[in-house]
């Protein structure tokens, strides 16, 4: 795999920070994005993006965007806050609405990593249910979902087997 874009969905230092930090580390070429340290402002419906490929807003959207662009894998990390994906998560795909008439990504390879309080099973079905539209309408290649439950922050730091099989899979892509 060339370049590999981590993109953190979490709006606190928890499970999905330290999973993604771990990925970061072990993987090369990849770069880790925090969406609670960008600027990142609320989609104002303007429709401006459907003319040109870039969005009218002025803050850290249209870099991120480039960077996801640019990356031949991107791994979205997803917290389940309620059965759905966090606030942060659902401002940041609304941003991404210039990607939708560009089609800059069009079979852009993702993986999803969800993290949830409550059982995998559940926290997977929600949060696919959840990403599906922006999956759909941006077309991407989903070539992978993975589910975690930890509630506390130091939850996901015990399943160390879970992590290095997930880590050897996005290697041998």
């Amino acid at each position: 795999m060339e370049k590999v874009l981590l993109i953190n969905g979490s709006n606190r230092v928890g499970n999905i920070n330290y999973l993604f930090n771990v990925f970061n580390e072990k993987i090369e070429n990849s770069e880790l994005i925090l969406l609670k340290d960008k600027r990142i402002e609320y989609c104002i419906g303007c429709l401006a993006c459907h003319n040109n490929s870039r969005c009218i807003i002025d803050d850290d959207i249209n870099q991120i965007i480039m960077k996801i662009v640019d990356a031949d894998l991107v791994i979205f990390g997803v917290p389940n806050y309620f059965d759905n994906v966090s606030g942060l998560f659902k401002n940041f795909i609304d941003r991404l609405h210039p990607l939708y008439k560009s089609e800059l990504i069009v079979n852009k390879k993702v993986i999803f990593v969800y993290v949830g309080g409550g059982n995998e099973e559940g926290t997977m079905k929600e949060l696919h249910q959840s990403v599906k539209g922006f999956v759909k309408y941006l077309k991407m290649d989903v070539i992978k979902e993975y589910s975690f439950k930890a509630l506390n922050s130091n939850d996901i730091k015990y399943q160390v087997e879970k992590i290095n099989k997930i880590i050897d899979e996005i290697k041998s892509l």
